[in-house]
């Protein structure tokens, strides 16, 4: 492309240098006279005549109006920032957009960068007339566009009222001259094969690779996946039910297989589902990252083992040990007891009325001189006004005449930084609600009641109140020492000790 240069202004396109860029699009191949190459003939018959010179071709290809997620349309309205061209030419207004909010913004931005849009194929005057036209155009193109994909969904609903085709085959049919799906034998017997091995007790895996050893393909011609059979053994239409959306139409569709060897492939489908999900079903194992070995401070980890008799047992195990059984002689402590007892170690002897006035009282006073602490606001605050006055100088300059491609360039830059300063500011407004001390401890009551047994119940008293626990074998009677810190306000490093478990306590276990 040529290199940036002032140009003249519109008055005289005639008469100077006039470089611009043709956009072309179309939305789908069935387009004949506005195709790609009828536009970009069209539109340079056009720059001829006008005496303007092309310097660049944007085109979309098979991509609607409706949307501007198109790349060359990106793309050219990125380069319009560059001042190499300054005017982009068309077949038509629709051919820019069928959405009007997006044509208003793109063309605002265009005219932000001293580019013009032209249309090969349609004339807008200059002035407030030529406004009132081209919204007119403009309303009348996404009206065409609903309506046609109003139509396009009435014809698709149409069809399928009478069991026509409306969208893509599937194995085992194909579009007979009437529209509706009639048997394709060689699909059929495929069909009929899977059904047969998946029903009769085949694995999916060995479904999937007797179909490809054979040579067998999908609709699409595609060697079997896990996907594409699965697809296969849910599909109705193999039992004559037709479907589309919100119809559904018994024996709208000439059956390939029985009823009964489809029920049977989906009772089979449900049960190797079922055993799926409680294979990978993941034991919840609360305590993780809270609950370490007093001897050797190392985090206990979640483990499991099954019995000879095929029980599955869960339990915590000093992780030092794990890696080396000599280094620590820490036992393992049983999942579901450990986590209950913890718990109600917790409300009982934690959330007592005397632990609650003290818990909510620092954590009030903590939250106050928290939010005393503005300074991130207040920098925030300055870095908006420095950008504000930044702003106001260049729009100054700006409005003396005085602009320049990279002043442009910097104007941007700072409303993208103006827009993400008050989003922070905004942010750091709204991070903490007001908390006073009875709301704390009103919320701290609520612990109260619950079921230890429950393990949403455990989750949210561990999660929430707990810091860490920390376990000591001892040697009277099989018992054990915890040591439990809790969270004071939700932050993990303020933490209050309470004194009546720091004193060597032991516990008896089951």
């Amino acid at each position: 492309m040529s290199p940036k240069r002032n140009f003249a202004p519109a008055e005289e396109l005639k008469t100077e240098y006039f470089p611009v860029v043709i956009y072309a699009r179309y939305s789908s191949q069935g387009q004949r006279e506005e195709s790609i190459e009828g536009q970009l003939r069209e539109c340079k018959d056009y720059a001829d005549r006008q005496g303007w010179t092309v310097i660049g071709e944007y085109i979309d290809r098979a991509l609607s109006g409706k949307t501007d997620k198109r790349d060359d349309f990106q793309r050219m309205i990125r380069d319009s920032e560059k001042g190499h061209f300054r005017g982009v030419l068309m077949y038509t207004l629709d051919r820019f957009a069928r959405n009007r909010y997006d044509s208003a913004m793109y063309k605002a931005r265009l005219k932000k960068n001293g580019v013009r849009v032209f249309y090969a194929k349609q004339s807008i005057p200059d002035g407030p007339e030529g406004i009132i036209l081209e919204s007119v155009l403009e309303g009348y193109a996404e009206y065409y566009s609903e309506n046609l994909s109003r139509n396009v969904r009435r014809g698709m609903m149409e069809n399928a009222l009478q069991c026509k085709v409306t969208g893509g085959l599937c194995l085992g049919y194909r579009k007979a001259k009437d529209g509706k799906l009639e048997i394709d034998p060689t699909g059929a017997k495929v069909v009929q094969e899977i059904f047969q091995l998946y029903a009769g007790g085949t694995s999916a895996t060995q479904v999937i690779a007797y179909c490809n050893e054979r040579g067998y393909k999908t609709a699409r011609g595609r060697a079997f996946t896990t996907n594409s059979l699965h697809t296969i053994l849910r599909n109705k239409k193999y039992i004559g039910v037709y479907e589309y959306e919100d119809v559904c139409i018994e024996d709208g569709v000439p059956a390939i297989i029985s009823e009964e060897l489809f029920n049977q492939a989906q009772a089979r489908l449900k049960h190797n589902y079922s055993s799926r999900a409680k294979a990978k079903a993941v034991t919840d194992y609360l305590l993780t990252t809270k609950v370490f070995c007093g001897h050797c401070g190392a985090p206990m980890i979640g483990e499991s083992g099954t019995s000879r008799h095929s029980t599955t047992y869960h339990y915590y195990k000093c992780g030092c040990r794990k890696r080396d059984a000599s280094a620590c002689h820490k036992k393992s402590e049983k999942k579901d007891w450990l986590e209950a007892f913890v718990v109600e170690q917790i409300v009982e002897t934690a959330l007592t009325p005397e632990r609650i006035e003290d818990i909510s009282t620092k954590a009030a006073a903590l939250y106050e001189r928290e939010c005393a602490d503005t300074r991130l606001l207040v920098s925030l605050e300055q870095s908006l006004s420095d950008t504000n006055t930044r702003l106001k100088n260049i729009l100054d300059l700006m409005e003396q005449g005085i602009a320049t491609a990279s002043t442009k360039d910097r104007l941007l830059e700072l409303e993208e930084q103006k827009q993400d300063l008050e989003i922070r500011i905004d942010q750091e407004r709204r991070k903490k609600p007001k908390l006073t001390k009875e709301r704390i401890a009103h919320w701290l009551m609520s612990f109260h009641g619950g079921d230890v047994n429950d393990p949403e119940y455990r989750r949210k008293v561990i999660d929430t109140l707990l810091n860490s626990v920390y376990i000591y074998d001892t040697d009277d009677n099989n018992g054990r020492r915890f040591v439990l810190t809790f969270n004071l306000s939700g932050n993990n490093t303020s933490t209050v000790t309470l004194s009546d478990v720091s004193d060597i306590v032991c516990f008896g276990v089951p």
